[in-house]
């Protein structure tokens, strides 16, 4: 059951609220830092932005730009980012210095099993 504050593919409490707006700036800036060609930059950013929920429920605002509400949590958007950094062949350096950290994935991983096994029962 999602509450206020609750991640929307996970549906864990989001610790860090940070919106999508203020995530994407975000990318934006590491991929910048990192000098990736623009046009992969563009690409990045557009499946970033076709695969991070706009729509949510939450009532929570986002702690860096107080706008937005929260979709996700870190977690959930970090192994999004990582799928779609892999999926483009960067190398996993490259994914590391983008704050990647492996607990993450285990961590979505127990969290998407849970959740499928919920909607079987």
């Amino acid at each position: 059951m999602l509450n206020s504050n609750s991640c929307i593919i996970c549906e864990d409490s989001i610790s860090d609220p940070v919106c999508r707006s203020c995530y994407l700036k975000q990318i934006n800036i590491l991929l910048n830092d990192f000098k990736i060609h623009p046009i992969a930059n563009e690409i990045i950013m557009r499946k970033i932005k076709n695969k991070f929920p706009i729509e949510t429920l939450n009532n929570t605002e986002c702690i860096l730009c107080l706008k937005e509400n929260v979709t996700m949590c870190r977690y959930c958007f970090s192994v999004i980012l990582r799928d779609i950094l892999r999926e483009l062949n960067f190398s996993e350096d490259l994914i590391e210095n983008f704050g990647f950290n492996p607990l993450d994935e285990e961590r979505f991983l127990e969290r998407e099993s849970r959740a499928k096994i919920e909607i079987i029962f």
